[in-house]
């Protein structure tokens, strides 16, 4: 079944709104986590391994890898829902150059 353009349109902002929303979700969940981290060593101490980079193999780290966990799997979800909203985008803009190259060649 073919879409009208007003449909692919619809389409499109539909997957832009949600890409917007998503991105503006991100900012706020990384500083979440920044800060989830940050309180995490102002009361337990840095270990200051790896120049600040997270390592789970490091038992040093195990303690705030486990307080900001609910933070970095609400991130990674986020993200996932960013990558399916820009995957509908550009499917939905493929579609709309599809319709308009099909229409292009009927005139």
């Amino acid at each position: 079944m073919k879409q009208s353009q007003e449909v692919i349109v619809a389409r499109i902002i539909a997957a832009s709104k949600d890409i917007v929303a998503c991105e503006k979700a991100m900012v706020t969940l990384k500083d979440i986590y920044r800060t989830a981290m940050r309180q995490y060593f102002r009361e337990h101490g840095d270990p200051g391994i790896d120049g600040g980079r997270l390592s789970p193999d490091k038992p040093e780290y195990e303690g705030v890898i486990k307080h900001t966990d609910p933070y970095f799997i609400s991130m990674l979800k986020k993200k996932r829902e960013l990558h399916n909203a820009r995957r509908r985008h550009s499917r939905a803009t493929q579609a709309l150059i599809k319709y308009q190259m099909e229409k292009a060649r009927e005139t």
